[in-house]
């Protein structure tokens, strides 16, 4: 969630919930639930099959008069704003942006506006590359040789043009030259990696390369990838494969090639599969296989995930079948045992790479060899047991250390968090394995967390440590989650309330944890607001603070709220204290201490007049 939006010059405090409002009342969620479904009206409400689940029977109900959605079936619910974020896996901002356009109103102001304004200038430059790269692939002088190339290749004009592949001719200054003839900023230009400068000379940076467009998940063209055409006198100069240096715009490190249209595909198949190659994703697109995106020349990391979480709950990693590809499996290993997503791997035949592999069998193969794809773990294992039984005996502790070294550090056994119950079944896996007691594995995790040394040099460096994903948040009492609501929507509020309220006074767990969270934003001096917060949350964490400040934001009158929310928790907390505080009276008064019990008497009166003060 984000905060009140806006300059606190002038009084002005332009509040979330009020942005909601506007975006929510230009925004029927008829209409934009019909852009996307087919929908048919029975009575007062609009029915269609729910997007959200393997729906056979019209189960999604679109209410107009409460402008709400609901699913009878998989128990989706929301409003306008929440089904873009689901059906479009964006987050609210991104949400509200989409809508807001839409729409054709700014939601957002000051500072925001002026970031928004710069992105949408930016993504208006790379837009306006991507057109004239793809304009030269297609002139029947210009591009010639490229589209011979990837003739030669098997990729189809259907193709090409639905992921917006282009041509950058030789010379040099091909796209200088229009960008100055068109008055485009060659500064800005420079910046997103379209223009290179040495000295105070511009040059083109792509030339004499095959053009693949960068889309973001949005569809929005955020950099390219160059390869280089063989037998030019370019290739034997420069890099085979070169890409947009990272800008605002674009990170190589964290991009997905073909993840605007693997989305769909993908919550069919319940999976998304990864490539390493331009051409296998389109290929594979190609061949109705529409679940597969690339990295950018880089190995499977952190960033990585986190965009693929949005759209996914399972990997297939598609590797080679030599030694290389099992160094991948591991590494990737690494990084899966850390997260709340489930990786398995996919084989190719020896020397093809998707590409090859599709053209010369067709679809069929590769199909099935991603539906037979295998835990990760299983084929790590595979590698690391040897056939021969001695060697499988010496090979039983480097395995076992391996594994340990993969999960992190120490997690207790019987942990609740999803990460802990995934490390949990590593375990029972890796003890039935090996023959071993689960708690031996346990103890052994045990000192490899206290030596360093002693974990695997190859594993992959964990994130930054998360709070416990939240699965649940039952038994929250109403007066905690209330109290979570309006902080969530009014972070504004969060450092006056923690001079009021210690988070030791809160009693489930869970609205501890996130309360004591924003605490440490306030005590760290950082911004409080929901962006600065959303790196610290799990997944499920995330979808908790999301309906708490949906909670929080239908309040009329939040600051009237919060008082009494305040008070309340005042009351609990004096109603806790005098229930001892007369415990204590009455054994005074047993044992006959008058003065100890006049005194406590005293302080029970004392602590009812200050619950009693407006």
């Amino acid at each position: 969630m984000l905060p009140a939006v806006g300059s606190c010059q002038g009084g002005m405090v332009p509040l979330i919930q009020e942005a909601v409002q506007r975006v929510k009342a230009a925004s029927d969620i008829v209409d934009v639930v019909g852009g996307y479904l087919s929908l048919r009206q029975t009575g007062k409400v609009y029915k269609a099959l729910c997007p959200f689940h393997d729906d056979s029977r019209p189960s999604l109900d679109i209410d107009p008069e409460r402008q709400r959605f609901r699913c009878w079936s998989c128990g989706q619910y929301g409003d306008v704003i929440s089904f873009v974020q689901q059906i479009e896996r964006l987050d609210f901002a991104e949400a509200m942006d989409l809508l807001g356009r839409r729409a054709g109103i700014t939601w957002r102001e000051t500072d925001d506006s002026l970031q928004s304004a710069q992105r949408a200038r930016m993504l208006e430059q790379t837009d306006w590359a991507q057109k004239h790269f793809q304009e030269a692939l297609w002139d029947r002088h210009t591009g010639q040789a490229a589209r011979d190339y990837l003739e030669e290749r098997g990729l189809e004009e259907e193709t090409l043009r639905i992921f917006g592949v282009g041509w950058a001719p030789p010379g040099g200054d091909w796209l200088l030259r229009k960008s100055e003839r068109e008055g485009k900023d060659r500064g800005e230009l420079e910046a997103l990696g379209i223009l290179a400068r040495h000295e105070n000379r511009y040059y083109d940076r792509f030339r004499e390369r095959v053009i693949f467009p960068i889309r973001n998940a949005r569809g929005q063209t955020v950099g390219f990838g160059g390869r280089v055409l063989p037998g030019t006198p370019t290739a034997e100069r420069a890099p085979k494969y070169y890409n947009s240096a990272d800008s605002a715009l674009f990170t190589k490190s964290e991009q997905l090639f073909g993840l605007d249209l693997a989305r769909e595909d993908a919550r069919k198949r319940g999976y998304l599969a990864v490539v390493e190659g331009y051409t296998d994703v389109l290929m594979a697109h190609q061949h109705g296989i529409g679940a597969v995106v690339a990295t950018m020349g880089t190995a499977l990391n952190h960033r990585h995930l986190a965009q693929l979480k949005r759209h996914t709950s399972e990997v297939v990693l598609v590797f080679d079948a030599d030694a290389g590809g099992d160094v991948g499996v591991e590494r990737a290993l690494s990084l899966f045992a850390q997260h709340e997503m489930e990786l398995r791997v996919a084989r190719l035949p020896d020397g093809l790479d998707p590409c090859d592999w599709l053209l010369n069998e067709g679809a069929g193969p590769l199909n099935q060899s991603l539906t037979d794809s295998k835990d990760a773990l299983a084929v790590a294992m595979e590698r690391w047991f040897p056939k021969g039984v001695e060697e499988r005996v010496g090979a039983a502790q480097q395995a076992l250390d391996r594994v340990l070294g993969l999960m992190g550090e120490s997690v207790p056994h019987g942990g609740g968090s999803a990460t802990a119950i995934k490390r949990n079944l590593l375990v029972g896996r890796l003890a039935r394995r090996l023959g071993l007691r689960e708690e031996t594995i346990w103890k052994r995790q045990e000192e490899l967390a206290k030596t360093p040394r002693g974990r695997d040099p190859r594993a992959v460096a964990g994130p930054e440590r998360q709070i416990e994903p939240v699965l649940s948040e039952a038994g929250m009492p109403m007066l905690e989650k209330e109290l979570l609501a309006v902080l969530f929507s009014h972070p504004e509020w969060v450092e006056e309330t923690a001079a009021l309220v210690d988070p030791r006074s809160l009693t489930h767990p869970i609205a501890r944890g996130l309360y004591e969270n924003l605490l440490g934003l306030v005590r760290s001096g950082s911004p409080v607001t929901m962006d600065a917060l959303r790196p610290s949350l799990s997944p499920q964490a995330h979808a908790l603070v999301l309906r708490l400040a949906d909670m929080g934001q239908s309040n009329s009158e939040p600051r009237t709220w919060w008082d009494s929310l305040i008070a309340g928790l005042a009351n609990r907390l004096s109603g806790e204290q005098g229930k001892l505080m007369r415990e204590e009276l009455g054994r005074l008064s047993l044992v006959g201490d008058h003065d100890a019990a006049l005194e406590m008497l005293r302080k029970v009166q004392e602590l009812s007049r200050k619950v009693a003060r407006p």
